[in-house]
């Protein structure tokens, strides 16, 4: 069944929902130390919290099991305005109550955020839980849509491991792009991953400039049905496609190999980078219908990635594209979502811009990384 259509954006709204239900999942404990389970949080648990954090942002103190002692839980969301609005109107969250049961899945379920839960009830020490739906602040250095941060007033001393949290839903798996034009764009998003395209820069300049009018590219328009009409964009995909068919075959030759290959280490260090920013992070996909599969971008998910044997194909129609699958251990692709690694997706846009107080149009290119189903399987 089609999700209900909304003016917010999913992925916004499942940052908020994710962080209520991870902070239900600090603030409902068991009743007895040695219990090893705890109890399940409902959609009322997560709807309490979600309420208090729309209206004002959410604290509560709770105490460690057995004791005297408090801890504090705090939710801070900061979300853009479009989500904040959707939220703000209770009667909408049935609208996206897959997004609400996906978050609640995934606290009643996690066992590194169940263990942590629990370690914190019954430690008898203060401690100070908050969690941050960071989706609009300055994130230089991270990747992080939610955050979860342990501090202790009575031990400062104490180093807790945080988690950072990158959400994703259908048509958010974008996790690194380049934008802009000029052929250092595609030497950006390709030179780290050890793809040394400059072989091809000529053929790509001499497509552009073999177009009657070389400056239809940097031009600004009235309209975007007028810059479109100039054909421009069309030659553009075209010369684009030249680097592209260039990059996929480099990526063909290093990571359908057997064995590791340089291209192999440098490919999985920039989905790495790209997919954490080198900060260890766990990666949530909702992938519909309640249910949420995760993967953790550290070292050991860069050693899986490194030894794995995959595809590169582009794609010989459309927009260029490059996607690469898991392959067998005789380095044939393997077939089904659930091999499909992930997408690099050139994309034209026609952007709007101000100049002289009139609004314009001009070319955009931007360069996708998207990871795909397999990302969370392999």
């Amino acid at each position: 069944m089609a999700a209900e259509k909304i003016d917010a954006n999913r992925g916004d709204l499942f940052e908020a929902f994710f962080a209520a239900a991870v902070a239900a999942r600090f603030v409902k404990r068991a009743k007895e130390k040695k219990a090893k389970i705890l109890p399940r949080i409902s959609v009322s648990d997560v709807d309490k919290v979600l309420a208090e954090m729309m209206k004002k942002g959410y604290t509560k103190n709770v105490n460690d099991v057995g004791s005297a002692i408090i801890d504090t839980v705090t939710v801070n969301v900061s979300i853009p305005k479009k989500a904040s609005d959707f939220l703000q109107t209770r009667s909408n969250w049935s609208k996206v109550s897959d997004l609400r049961t996906g978050a609640m899945n995934f606290a009643n379920s996690h066992s590194r955020l169940n263990a942590q839960a629990r370690g914190l009830s019954i430690n008898e020490r203060q401690d100070i839980i908050k969690i941050t739906a960071a989706g609009t602040e300055d994130q230089k250095g991270t990747k992080a849509d939610v955050k979860v941060e342990v501090n202790s007033p009575t031990n400062p001393d104490k180093r807790f491991r945080n988690i950072d949290y990158s959400l994703k839903v259908t048509g958010g798996e974008q996790f690194h792009q380049v934008s802009g034009l000029g052929f250092d764009k595609f030497l950006n998003i390709f030179s780290e991953m050890g793809l040394d395209v400059s072989s091809v820069q000529k053929q790509y300049d001499k497509k552009l400039t073999e177009f009657f009018d070389i400056e239809v590219y940097t031009k600004k328009y009235s309209s975007r049905e007028a810059a479109q009409k100039t054909g421009g964009g069309d030659n553009l995909k075209v010369a684009a496609k030249i680097v592209y068919s260039k990059a996929q075959q480099i990526l063909q030759d290093g990571l359908n190999a057997a064995g590791e290959t340089e291209i192999k280490r440098k490919f999985a260090d920039y989905i790495i980078y790209g997919l954490s920013r080198n900060v260890r992070t766990e990666l949530v996909k909702f992938a519909g219908n309640g249910k949420v599969k995760t993967r953790v971008a550290d070292r050991q998910f860069r050693d899986i990635l490194i030894n794995q044997r995959f595809v590169a194909e582009i794609k010989k129609t459309g927009d260029p594209k490059i996607e690469i699958y898991l392959a067998n251990e005789n380095g044939i692709k393997m077939s089904g979502k659930d091999n499909f690694i992930m997408q690099i997706r050139y994309k034209l846009e026609v952007a709007s811009g101000k100049s002289g107080g009139m609004k314009v149009y001009k070319f955009y290119p931007r360069h996708y990384l998207e990871a795909q189903a397999g990302m969370f399987s392999i």
